[in-house]
Parts: C-alpha cells; sequence; structure tokens
C-alpha cells in the first residue's frame, strides 16, 4: 500500500500568516491551483480510497484532487484545536502569549490548553485514524488529506518520533505529496515534501 499524504491548498489565512486551527478559511486562487497541479501530477494514480480532515479547506482540497472518488471525511485528520490562537496573527502570539508560545515549539511534550488540544491528543487521533482505516485495509493507493500539524504528527507516528522531539519533522507545503509505504505490517516513510518556509498552525 501506499499512502499519498498532503496538507490542503493555500488558504486566506494562510496568505495572510493568520492562525487557523480548527476555523476555516476559504482556498484562494493560488490554492485551487495548487490543488489542480496535484490532480494532474496524480492522474495515473487509481486512488481507492481518499480520506479528508472534515474541516472545509482539506474536503474541497480532495474534491480538486480526486473528483472521481467519494470524500471519506473524519474529525481524526483535522487540525490542532489551538482555542483562542484561531484567527489571530502569528506575531501577537509571540508577543501577547510568549511563555505557551514558547512551550509549543520547544517543549512541545508540555505544552497543554484548557481551551483547545495538546499535541498528545494529536497524536492519539493520529494513531485512531491509522487503527480504523489503515492497518487493516487492503487497498492499493490512498489519498490523505489534512493539515500541517497533523501531518508532522502522522510522519512522527509512522518514524515512532518521541513526543519530546514532536517537531524533528515541520511543518510542510500546500498541496504537496507526502508518501508513506505499508507492507508487510510496517509504515514507512519513503518521501516527503519540502518544509514549509513559515510555521503555520
Amino acid at each position: 500500500m501506499k499512502i499519498y499524504l498532503t496538507r490542503h491548498g493555500e488558504t486566506e489565512w494562510n496568505k495572510m500568516d493568520r492562525v487557523q486551527g480548527i476555523l476555516d478559511s476559504k482556498l484562494t486562487e493560488d490554492g485551487i491551483k495548487m490543488a489542480e497541479i496535484l490532480r494532474e501530477k496524480s492522474k495515473d494514480i487509481k486512488f481507492d480510497k481518499v480520506y479528508s480532515s472534515d474541516l472545509k479547506r482539506a474536503e474541497d482540497t480532495a474534491k480538486i484532487v480526486a473528483p472521481e472518488n467519494k470524500i471519506i471525511t473524519t474529525p481524526y485528520l483535522r487540525e490542532i484545536d489551538v482555542g483562542n490562537w484561531s484567527g489571530r496573527y502569528f506575531y501577537t502570539l509571540k508577543e501577547d502569549d510568549e511563555e505557551l508560545y514558547t512551550t509549543y515549539f520547544k517543549e512541545p511534550h508540555k505544552y497543554e490548553r484548557p481551551d483547545g488540544e495538546s499535541l498528545h491528543d494529536v497524536m492519539n487521533r493520529v494513531e485512531k485514524f491509522f487503527e480504523e482505516y489503515i492497518l487493516n485495509s487492503e487497498d492499493e493507493n490512498i489519498l490523505v488529506v489534512s493539515h500541517g500539524v497533523t501531518i508532522v504528527a502522522i510522519l512522527d507516528y509512522v518514524e515512532k518520533i518521541d513526543l519530546k522531539n514532536f517537531w524533528t519533522n515541520r511543518v510542510l507545503r500546500n498541496a504537496t505529496f507526502n508518501i508513506i509505504e505499508y507492507v508487510d505490517g510496517e509504515l514507512k516513510v519513503i518521501k516527503k515534501a519540502p518544509k514549509n518556509p513559515v510555521a503555520t498552525i
């Protein structure tokens, strides 16, 4: 089995450097074009299943990349819930919530908030997704459309990276394939998308 894992196309808030979390913003024209380019690149791949986050920016991307497929949405693949960070600009987080922001990136295993999820919560969601949808599947090619931080969690899960080192993998560019292979009960990352030049949630 091969799992083609991609982040959604560029959104309005990505472009504005605003935090999205589980809030949504529309795909930009460039974001739509990104998804169309990915569709063209994958035109010779027959996706047996297409899984997407239940957030609209991911589902819209999935519909563009795989228009012939039924899109199976699941909250397991949604972006991390960052509570009252959602909708704010990144530079305000560094200024107004420096301690929690620093913990998020420097000590990810200690990051917790009462109004959202910890990174441990996201890792648990990712593990449940694989257990319920992937590990017992006999499909040959699967498309998964998700979000920046959740994709980091997926790569960490596959590579068995400890939560203390969560950011060993970094947020990757929009609408670019990562490829995971699942053979004889073993998961392996065989291709990673380029890193995103700026942090995004």
